[in-house]
């Protein structure tokens, strides 16, 4: 086979190449891979190699990722790679520095490993050049996360056979890729989900990712976050935490040892790390779409798995008062700070009673919000006045709510009088005010405690009996009868549209169809019919 030679070089830049150029450099990558893995002479095709895969062409770069691959996996795996010489504090900014001179076997391996993390940047670099080619990228990845196994078996320095390393270089290059702030990454990000089951790349990765986001919060140059955002959240929204010590042992690189304690078998290391990423991820200018995704996720997905949940409590608060949708979502993780962490929020059901207004029946996570709102409301010990406050709240807006609403509003109503007797004679009071302008109950009062709804009626609820809809009519109608023994079922109304309820209407099977009062015998009716006498059919 003939030499290779440097002359496709030229077309390996921005500029396309032909057909012709492009199976000349092609040609040229196998030729400089034979020639390096047969002889040390040839160890400059290494550099050509990693000049080449920096090329534009998606096909050369392919080609040059999977040489690259090949090289460094025979190199690691044979040790040509493992240095007796320790790593200084110098090797920081210069991989092949070295405190003493060092014998020309050791410069060797130093000169390779300094080409190791020069493949590891350039191979980085195609996953975020080559975003219009997803194949390429899924290439370069699995052959980074290869590389990451190999090295962990084989390390870079001779010493860290003796105990638990793991080689963090890699990640170090990879999830700043995945995290970009220019790029969509989501389908990439979905094939590094499969990595992540493994603890030790779990927990490394997070640190990682930890590290990333912290660095561009501590900017803080105002730039645009959107599309990192949209990533990290993409990366973070799917880890799956182990929930017990003895979990832990699903390793993709070398494990330690039995008697080795190391924090990636930690239970609480790993929840650590799980917990200063999100932490950080929150501390972000999220865009509106990802806020309420991550509000929506958070009590299931992450504080469970939280060293200290408690810390969210300043970004749920926040978001509790922002109002609209935002506040409604911020509801189910405050209730769990609330009720498992004792978390002392004195003014929560004052905030809780501003979020009842006119447009809660239209919003998107109304079956949450009421779901939310009847745990917050089942405490027998909640005082009268309270629960007073929101039945009557809800009773005045349910004048202007749809009928899909009102069937969930109305049993709600007479759960919240079903556990609070003491709130029933809100149901009949003969010697209220005849003029509904006298009604003593300040609906624009913000403060459940001072708008006297304890000395008002709910007179909506009996309003709602001549509503034009049946079914919400005969739903208000428990006003004129006693209470039931047990609480009305709500949960088959929380999500009830209008459409279903017109498609119920609509898809029911009449078993006859309505024509007289009384059912025609014939054509012309009985036999004795003036008409039929007048007339006849022949």
């Amino acid at each position: 086979m003939a030499a290779p030679t440097n002359e496709p070089m030229e077309h390996v830049g921005s500029q396309k190449m032909t057909q012709t150029q492009r199976k000349a450099v092609i040609l040229n990558i196998k030729e400089h891979e034979k020639l390096f893995l047969e002889s040390r002479e040839h160890s400059n095709s290494l550099v050509e190699l990693l000049e080449i895969v920096q090329s534009d062409d998606k096909t050369v770069a392919t080609a040059a990722v999977k040489s690259l691959h090949k090289i460094f996996s025979r190199l690691l795996s044979k040790d040509a790679l493992t240095s007796d010489t320790p790593r200084t504090k110098s090797m920081k900014g210069n991989r092949e520095t070295r405190e003493a001179t060092v014998n020309p076997e050791e410069q060797y391996k130093a000169w390779l490993q300094a080409r190791y993390h020069d493949c590891l940047r350039c191979l980085a670099r195609v996953i975020d050049t080559f975003t219009d080619a997803p194949a390429l990228q899924e290439i370069t990845l699995c052959s980074l996360m290869k590389l990451l196994q190999t090295e962990s078996n084989h390390p870079l320095r001779k010493k860290d056979l003796d105990g638990y390393t793991f080689p963090i270089s890699v990640l170090a290059h990879v999830v700043p890729k995945l995290l970009s702030k220019d790029t969509d990454m989501k389908d990439l990000i979905g094939r590094f989900q499969e990595y992540l089951e493994y603890d030790d790349i779990r927990f490394y990765a997070l640190s990682q990712v930890r590290q990333y986001l912290g660095q561009i919060v501590k900017k803080d140059d105002k730039q645009d976050l959107t599309v990192l955002c949209n990533n990290t959240f993409a990366l973070l929204e799917h880890v799956t935490m182990p929930t017990a010590g003895e979990d832990i042992g699903n390793f993709m690189c070398r494990a330690p040892g039995e008697d080795e304690e190391v924090k990636v078998t930690s239970l609480k290391n790993h929840r650590r790390h799980f917990s200063e990423s999100w932490l950080v991820f929150l501390s972000l200018t999220l865009p509106p779409a990802i806020y309420k995704k991550a509000l929506v996720i958070l009590h299931e997905v992450v504080m469970p798995h939280m060293s200290n949940p408690l810390l969210l409590t300043d970004f749920l608060t926040i978001s509790y008062n922002i109002g609209g949708a935002i506040s409604l979502l911020a509801l189910n993780g405050l209730f769990i700070l609330i009720t498992k962490h004792n978390l002392e929020y004195p003014e929560f059901y004052k905030k809780l009673y501003a979020l009842f207004e006119p447009g809660i029946f239209h919003v998107k996570y109304r079956a949450r919000f009421f779901h939310l709102v009847d745990l917050f409301l089942s405490s027998t010990y909640l005082p009268a006045y309270l629960v007073a406050a929101f039945a009557k709240r809800l009773s005045r807006l349910a004048l202007t709510a749809p009928p899909s609403a009102l069937m969930l509003v109305i049993p709600f109503v007479g759960n919240l009088l079903h556990r609070h007797p003491s709130c029933q004679v809100m149901v009949h009071r003969p010697d209220g005010p005849s003029e509904l302008a006298d009604d003593p109950c300040i609906m624009d009062e913000t403060d459940p405690a001072k708008c006297r709804a304890m000395e008002s009626s709910l007179w909506e609820i009996q309003t709602l009996k001549s509503h034009y809809h049946p079914g919400v009519a005969t739903a208000a109608a428990w006003t004129d009868r006693p209470l039931p023994k047990e609480e009305w079922d709500i949960s088959e109304h929380l999500e009830l549209s209008t459409a279903e309820m017109i498609g119920s209407v609509t898809n029911k099977k009449m078993k006859a169809a309505p024509v007289e009062f009384e059912p025609p015998k014939g054509l012309f009716g009985d036999k004795e019919d003036t008409f039929a006498k007048l007339w006849a059919c022949d």
